[in-house]
């Protein structure tokens, strides 16, 4: 009896052994089984990450006050990007910020390559609350830069710098501004020996400043841009892209038969006149500030497929040219 009692718990340990052995055997396997997939879905994330065009904007602020807001603003392979930076979040010791913008290599325009020309702007500006008119008396440009840029290479970030002490931008624009925004002071001291002549010019003035300085309508008007785009190089050219920005806002246009066009305008100079806002949430437009413009296309390489010009304001009330070629 005792005999058989113990063949029986033999019997109930070898099977016991069997069960647990085969359990763990088949928790390797499940175990081992899940590596390939993870592995699989980090080479699609590698993939994916490898298909995109990266630029890096690399913002200085040491001497930019931590208030208000940072709005970052590119033309990049024929797309645009707006990003908000609040400052306010950031610590009193920042010195430096990153805005990486990521896009597709490939578009329906182009086909990024080196050395494809691209640009960032970088508007800091505190009054958030406040809504502004063309009509404010503003004492200067705010603050501003801008920098134009070559795509160094379609497989690692392309950087470029905003905000160093050595950039001129904003000084050329202030000073532009501070040049020939002003209204000019008239002396009438030559007119005194001719009243007829006197009164008749006062009169003019006074026009001229109905017409210029106080016209509510007038300030309100649009700013216009003309962006000129000669192309007797590129005479077999089927698609471009046409894109402008004024004080962070961007408009572009699409010339889907660039054929059709020639044909249109008797020629091989493509033209197109973009109208932006007078007032922004960053100020009014004013004499000086700077504008870009680019033209974008398969068709145009070689050099670039990517095309960048810029320019200053000149006149508020009529077009703003600029060639982008």
């Amino acid at each position: 009896m005792l005999r058989n009692l113990g063949i029986i718990f033999l019997g109930i340990v070898f099977l016991v052994t069997i069960n647990l052995t085969f359990s763990f055997i088949g928790t390797i396997m499940a175990q081992e089984s899940e590596i390939p997939s993870k592995t699989t879905n980090d080479n699609k994330q590698v993939k994916h990450e490898n298909d995109k065009l990266v630029v890096v904007a690399q913002i200085n602020l040491k001497n930019t006050e931590k208030s208000g807001l940072l709005k970052v603003v590119g033309v990049i392979n024929g797309e645009d990007f707006v990003k908000t930076i609040p400052l306010d979040n950031l610590k009193e010791t920042t010195k430096k910020l990153k805005v990486k913008f990521s896009m597709d290599k490939d578009n329906e325009i182009v086909s990024a390559g080196k050395p494809d020309e691209f640009f960032v702007c970088a508007y800091h500006f505190k009054n958030t609350d406040t809504k502004f008119n063309s009509n404010d008396k503003q004492g200067a440009i705010e603050y501003f830069d801008c920098n134009e840029g070559d795509i160094k290479s379609t497989t690692s970030p392309t950087q470029i710098s905003l905000f160093k002490t050595t950039s001129q931008v904003y000084n050329k624009t202030s000073t532009y501004y501070n040049m020939y925004s002003k209204p000019q002071v008239v002396s009438f001291a030559t007119l005194a020996n001719e009243t007829t002549k006197a009164s008749k010019d006062v009169s003019n003035i006074k026009t001229d400043i109905a017409k210029n300085g106080d016209d509510e309508n007038s300030n309100n008007k649009p700013v216009k841009v003309k962006i000129i785009v000669p192309m007797e190089d590129r005479k077999d050219a089927k698609k471009i892209k046409v894109m402008a920005m004024l004080k962070g806002q961007i408009k572009s246009a699409i010339i889907n038969d660039v054929q059709k066009e020639f044909d249109k305008i008797g020629g091989y100079t493509i033209e197109r006149t973009f109208a932006f806002d007078r007032n922004t949430d960053m100020g009014p437009v004013q004499i000086g500030d700077r504008f870009h413009a680019c033209v974008i296309g398969q068709d145009l390489n070689p050099p670039e497929g990517s095309e960048c010009e810029k320019e200053l304001i000149k006149d508020l009330d009529r077009p703003n040219t600029l060639a982008a070629r």
